[in-house]
C-alpha cells in the first residue's frame, strides 16, 4: 500500500510527464507558426537527435558499457517507461528489440490536430543514442504505432 508521500510523488511525476509533453508541443507549435510545418518537422528530428546525443553521453558518463547491447537497449526501455510509455526489452538471435506496447505521444499529436511524427522522432532519438554509445550498433524500425501497428518495435543489432 502506498503512503501519502508516495502517492503525491507518483502524482507529481505523472504531472511532470504531461508538462514535458506540453512543453515539447508548445516549442513545436512556435516553430511551425514562425517557419511552417515542413521546417517544424525537420527541426523536430534535429531536436530528438540532440536528445539522443545527450542520452548517449549520460550513459557513457555513468559508466555504461558500450559493448553490452542488452544493457544499452534496456536503459532506453527504462527511459521510455519513466516518460509514461510501456515497453519491454526482448533478446533475439539477431539482436535486441525494444517493444513499446503503449505510448502517449501519438495521442498528444492527434490532440493538437497533427499527424503523429513521433515515430520519426523516436527513430532519430534511438539512432543517435545508439550511435553515440557505440557506432557499430544499428537501429531498425520494424513497426510503429503511429503507422497503425499494435507496437513500436525496433531492432538494435551490430553492423
Amino acid at each position: 500500500m502506498q503512503t501519502d508521500p508516495e502517492r503525491r510523488l507518483e502524482r507529481d511525476w505523472r504531472s511532470m510527464i504531461r508538462i514535458s509533453h506540453d512543453f515539447f508541443h508548445a516549442w513545436r507549435k512556435a516553430v511551425a507558426d514562425a517557419y511552417g510545418e515542413e521546417r517544424a518537422a525537420e527541426l523536430e528530428l534535429s531536436f530528438w537527435a540532440e536528445v539522443g546525443k545527450g542520452t548517449a553521453n549520460a550513459y557513457l558518463e555513468r559508466g555504461g558499457d558500450p559493448e553490452d547491447l542488452f544493457r544499452i537497449v534496456d536503459v532506453l526501455r527504462r527511459a521510455s517507461d519513466v516518460m509514461g510509455e510501456v515497453s519491454e526489452t526482448v533478446r533475439g538471435d539477431d539482436g535486441v528489440r525494444l517493444v513499446h506496447t503503449r505510448c502517449p505521444w501519438p495521442d498528444g499529436y492527434r490532440s493538437r490536430g497533427l499527424t503523429a511524427h513521433c515515430g520519426d522522432g523516436c527513430d532519430a532519438w534511438f539512432r543517435a543514442t545508439a550511435y553515440g554509445i557505440n557506432p557499430a550498433v544499428t537501429v531498425t524500425s520494424e513497426c510503429r504505432i503511429p503507422d497503425g501497428a499494435a507496437t513500436c518495435t525496433r531492432l538494435f543489432s551490430r553492423a
